[in-house]
């Protein structure tokens, strides 16, 4: 028998599943603006603007918004992006080292 799933927000039950999964390729930092850009392709469900990361503790992120159809550079399929504003030096340290490339976050429906 699994655990439930850590969820980073109050209003997110671990027994309901994500609305969306979105799978990670990469991040980028415009430290100007303080955003945190999460690039890759959604797994499942769609991605939309004010979901929240659940099931990965220490990702306390709503998504700001969502740029979709992005060309890759190296020529291989369209890709999406989540941006997400962090508000700390501590808080982005904390994302860069809990998003790794190849992973899949999982994001909840907008409450």
């Amino acid at each position: 028998m699994m655990p439930p799933a850590a969820s980073t927000s109050p209003d997110a039950r671990a027994d309901e599943p994500p609305a969306a999964t979105f799978l990670v390729r990469g991040i980028f930092i415009l430290g100007m603006r303080s955003l945190f850009i999460v690039r890759g392709t959604v797994a499942s469900g769609t991605v939309r603007a004010k979901q929240r990361v659940i099931g990965l503790p220490g990702m306390d992120a709503e998504v700001q918004s969502v740029e979709a159809r992005l060309l890759d550079v190296s020529g291989g399929a369209s890709q999406t992006a989540l941006t997400f504003h962090y508000t700390k030096q501590a808080q982005l340290e904390r994302w860069k080292s809990l998003v790794l490339e190849g992973s899949l976050l999982s994001l909840a429906a907008p409450g």
